[in-house]
């Protein structure tokens, strides 16, 4: 918990930002031109000379990552001046679309606008929505279940997940607010890259007291808490002994630690205990940690079905999602508690500018001409030094708060199959999973697609990982939902240029697998979002060997 007073002023400096969005836009901009005038990309195109917003947008051309690649390894290399005056703080670290490492440089100034409006206005808003607890009840004891690990480049560079940047300031600068969370340093930043899960379950296990719960992505913490479910009575065991179970597979030196810092505690572990049998899911947080007053992560339309299945474990606590960001930048804060797919653009943090979805070769559009009822593709310019980035992202506006847009991210744009020119995107795809599910009556953990080339014409081959394995074949239905929510897709079914779908079902546990198989191959799990589309080969080769046929 940082200083109540700070949170506070943060609050209404944003409220006050949010009246004006254009104004701050524009100054926002030239502030970044001015600065960054004389760095390569700036004397490329002419930052010096630029005197307006649509100038800027005549002279700068899109970018994408690939136009920065080479730039970037130059920056890592220790070259400095190529997107920015100032020095990178770190290099922020995305695990990218097709699984290969991403790296973006940002800057100290980034870090401390993530301050303040991750840690201050996000606490005063909690604060705002909440009135009813103290600050002790709110900020008391946050169990994270993420990690923000201590990792360099060869050269000695820090890297790091967006997600932890403010906690990675904090840290180094000796501030951060140890007290007021569930574990110590060694546990919040640990020093090696390896499964902490376990280390984190059985301290947090052994508090009654947690406040809070906060995560990055909704569906890491559902994951986390299946695991839990899972394993409840050999952590009821180590509790109540003091001994770490072999079987868990912890390192040496962290089963150590615990052994040293937990001793046996018979006492919490029968009342633990207590809660065990065939009803333990149900609102099981609150069962464990009776004064969880809220949690607090990204959830959403883009994340059904893990939010239906944090209901079921948190007993239908209010969940607050946030921010709607990126490792290339920080975007937008969420409206409030509970308030899901509602997120408010930072006007002082990123300059925005939305290309409308039907029409993306005009000008675009700013902050401040949007439409409500519209969608539009995002394009960002940051502090950081993207500048006029894709970030392929279409959102719709849908309210206002004060006089700056309110938005819900739709869909990524290169997140489609498209076997036959019928571009499926991503929202589409959850909305036929939705209706799907709704109507055979099945519950998902976990659910993705790939495109099944082999078959003539090519068809969708749709994967799910369910609570039981069903004697019906649903396969027309799924067929049935997917022309319903994808029209060109249904043309492309009449005229057979695709195939019905296929529908298989996987074996229990496999996208828990899935996740451990990622982190073997050093994927970062908290860069790890739920797997919709499956592109790679190497995904393709491991749920083929996961039916359950």
């Amino acid at each position: 918990m940082i200083d109540s007073q700070f949170a506070k002023n943060a609050l209404q400096h944003f409220d006050e930002i949010v009246t004006r969005p254009g104004n701050e836009q524009e100054a926002l901009l030239f502030g970044i031109l001015e600065k960054n005038r004389d760095t390569a990309w700036g004397q490329k195109f002419g930052f010096a000379g630029i005197r307006s917003v649509r100038e800027y947008q005549d002279k700068v051309p899109f970018s994408n990552y690939e136009d920065y690649e080479a730039l970037i390894e130059r920056e890592i290399a220790g070259e400095r001046g190529v997107f920015t005056a100032d020095p990178p703080f770190l290099f922020s670290l995305s695990s990218g679309t097709t699984g290969a490492h991403k790296y973006f440089p940002l800057t100290m100034e980034d870090a401390r606008l993530q301050y303040l409006y991750w840690d201050g206005v996000i606490q005063a808003m909690i604060r705002r929505d909440l009135p009813q607890y103290s600050e002790e009840e709110l900020f008391g004891n946050i169990f994270i279940t993420t990690d923000v690990f201590a990792t360099h480049l060869p050269d000695g560079s820090m890297t790091g997940v967006r997600s932890g940047v403010s906690a990675r300031l904090q840290h180094e600068e000796g501030t951060f607010p140890y007290e007021h969370y569930y574990a110590p340093e060694e546990v919040l930043f640990p020093k090696d890259l390896i499964d902490m899960q376990y280390v984190k379950l059985r301290l947090a296990l052994a508090q009654k007291d947690i406040t809070a719960i906060y995560s990055v992505f909704i569906h890491k913490c559902t994951a986390m808490l299946k695991y839990l479910e899972r394993h409840y009575d050999e952590f009821v065991s180590d509790i109540e002994t003091g001994d770490v179970n072999p079987a868990f597979g912890v390192p040496d030196d962290w089963a150590a630690y615990i052994k040293k810092t937990l001793p046996p505690d018979p006492v919490r572990a029968a009342e633990l205990k207590s809660f065990a049998g065939d009803d333990l899911s149900r609102g099981m947080i609150k069962k464990i940690w009776p004064n969880v007053k809220y949690l607090r992560m990204i959830s959403g339309m883009q994340f059904h079905p893990f939010v239906e299945i944090m209901d079921h474990y948190s007993g239908g606590l209010p969940v607050y999602p946030f921010v709607y960001a990126s490792s290339e930048g920080m975007f937008c804060l969420a409206a409030g508690v509970g308030k899901t797919d509602a997120y408010i653009p930072i006007p002082d943090c990123c300059f925005f500018e939305f290309l409308p979805e039907e029409d993306d070769t005009v000008t675009p559009l700013l902050l401040s001409e949007i439409q409500k009822g519209k969608r539009y593709e995002i394009v960002i310019t940051t502090v950081s030094g993207l500048y006029r980035y894709r970030i392929g992202d279409v959102i719709e506006v849908v309210d206002f708060y004060d006089n700056t847009p309110v938005i819900r991210i739709n869909y990524r744009k290169n997140q489609v199959l498209n076997l036959a020119d019928e571009k499926m995107n991503a929202a589409q795809f959850e909305g036929a999973i939705h209706d799907f599910l709704t109507e055979s009556g099945l519950f998902a953990t976990g659910y993705c697609v790939m495109g099944n080339y082999e078959k003539d014409p090519p068809c969708y081959r749709v994967l799910l990982e369910c609570d039981r394995q069903p004697s019906t074949d649903f396969s027309s239905l799924m067929d049935e939902k997917l022309s319903a929510n994808c029209y060109v897709y249904a043309f492309c079914r009449e005229s057979e240029e695709i195939s019905e779908a296929e529908l298989f079902f996987l074996k229990p546990g496999t996208f828990d697998e899935f996740e451990r198989f990622q982190s073997k191959n050093k994927q970062r799990t908290e860069q790890i979002k739920p797997l919709k589309i499956i592109t790679s080969e190497e995904q393709i080769q491991f749920f083929n060997g996961k039916l359950n046929l």
